[in-house]
């Protein structure tokens, strides 16, 4: 049974953050394998967590033989609009006329509310922090 888009995209968007996350605390034994990942679509998710749930993968993930990284192309293809860079407190509302972006951009001093941070992660956006 197929997933609704939303739900579909927020399972990925998840997935992504858990890789981004474990990955990146691991500490990579020598002789370990890192394989670039790419999750486009839901036969892509699929297709990933078949394989990392057969035995021999799992227990090379669990050892650290085996990590992943995000490959180029991960994700829809989303429209690359212009950054504006955002300052004072960023809200949830704030977000929202955002619709579209994959980065966003914020000031000096620029101060990102607990849920709006909560709804950028949800939404798979970037954060970025100029100085």
């Amino acid at each position: 049974m197929p997933l609704q888009p939303d739900m579909a995209q927020e399972l990925r968007s998840m997935v992504r953050e858990v890789l981004r996350d474990v990955m990146a605390t691991r500490t990579q034994p020598a002789g370990a394998a890192t394989e670039a990942v790419r999750i486009a679509n839901d036969s892509d998710l699929a297709a990933f967590v078949a394989r990392i749930v057969e035995p021999a993968t799992l227990e090379r993930i669990r050892s650290g033989h085996l990590r992943f990284t995000l490959g180029a192309g991960t994700g829809a293809a989303l429209p690359s609009l212009p950054s504006e860079v955002l300052t004072g407190v960023v809200t949830e509302q704030k977000l929202d006329r955002l619709a579209g972006a994959r980065t966003l951009v914020l000031g000096p001093g620029a101060v990102l509310t607990p849920l709006a941070r909560d709804k950028a992660r949800k939404l798979g956006l970037k954060l970025e922090r100029r100085r």
